[in-house]
């Protein structure tokens, strides 16, 4: 008969690229680990217990907290409109930190040729592919 390996229990909340948090038991001692990403590196930290309503409950709790105080009651200021070189520079915010260095360098050397060529202030909506 096949060995097969044990389930374990993982809890996730919050949005991705934003405040995800994941709980899961560490494997050798049984209390709850939380996992989030802070500037491109993952960080784990122990949560000192090994109650799962409780570690649930504290996962959505800092996810809540680490999305930050970002909500407001008044007036809503107008998003500024989304161009090429804005698109690339929340890519680069968020997605190229978590790569290795060669990646990191050809991502921005990318970056660089097609903001040359197709322009900086170009709408991303008026690209499209043509077949021929």
């Amino acid at each position: 008969m096949a060995r097969t390996k044990r389930s374990r229990q993982s809890y996730s909340a919050g949005e991705w690229g934003r405040n995800r948090v994941r709980v899961f038991p560490d494997p050798k001692t049984g209390l709850f680990q939380i996992e989030w990403r802070e500037g491109g590196r993952r960080l784990t930290r122990s949560l000192k217990h090994s109650d799962w309503v409780r570690a649930k409950l504290q996962a959505d709790q800092f996810a809540a907290g680490y999305a930050g105080p970002e909500i407001e009651d008044g007036e809503q200021a107008e998003p500024e409109p989304l161009t090429l070189e804005r698109l690339f520079d929340i890519y680069g915010e968020e997605v190229t930190p978590t790569k290795s260095e060669r990646s990191q360098r050809y991502d921005r050397v990318a970056t660089m040729m097609f903001l040359g060529f197709l322009g900086r202030d170009r709408k991303p909506e008026t690209l499209s592919q043509l077949w021929q």
